[in-house]
């Protein structure tokens, strides 16, 4: 199945120059956790995710004043809308990410599709255990201190 079959299409998008407030607010009124940042011509620029307003602002004590252009992902992954959901899924899996851009051949927005709208393709199920486990592997570049610890380690 084709990602264009699968995709939302109502995406919300902002422009790099809109405040994180705006966009906190945006996220809440339509439930969604990520916002593509896009110029005029509707090519992508980034986009900011929940968590980017948090570790990004919140985390380093700044809200205020703060544009999308400084805390969005300027590199986000995007895929063809001709492209077909396994692989949507196995560029989730090798990103780490739940969200693709979805753009067109002439690299313009015209959708996203998210890990939810794959798993709702009966013919990707087998698919989406794997992929899940694959983003959640702990990223490399961070050492997490919990990492190696088993229950065994400690006495009850």
């Amino acid at each position: 199945m084709k990602i264009k079959e699968l995709m939302t299409k109502k995406v919300l998008t902002a422009k790099k120059t809109d405040k994180i407030s705006h966009i906190a607010m945006l996220m809440a009124d339509f439930d969604v956790g990520m916002i593509v940042i896009v110029n005029d011509f509707r090519e992508v620029l980034g986009v900011v995710t929940d968590r980017d307003i948090v570790i990004r602002a919140l985390g380093q004590g700044k809200f205020e004043d703060i544009t999308a252009e400084t805390v969005m992902t300027h590199h986000c992954v995007d895929i063809n809308k001709n492209e077909n959901a396994i692989r949507a899924l196995e560029m989730m899996g090798e990103y780490q990410v739940k969200r693709l851009v979805v753009i067109n051949d002439e690299k313009k927005l015209v959708g996203v599709v998210s890990l939810s709208d794959l798993a709702l393709g009966k013919y990707t199920n087998k698919l989406i255990n794997e992929t899940v486990y694959e983003i959640s592997i702990p990223n490399p570049q961070k050492q997490k201190p919990l990492k190696y610890l088993e229950v065994d380690d400690y006495r009850l």
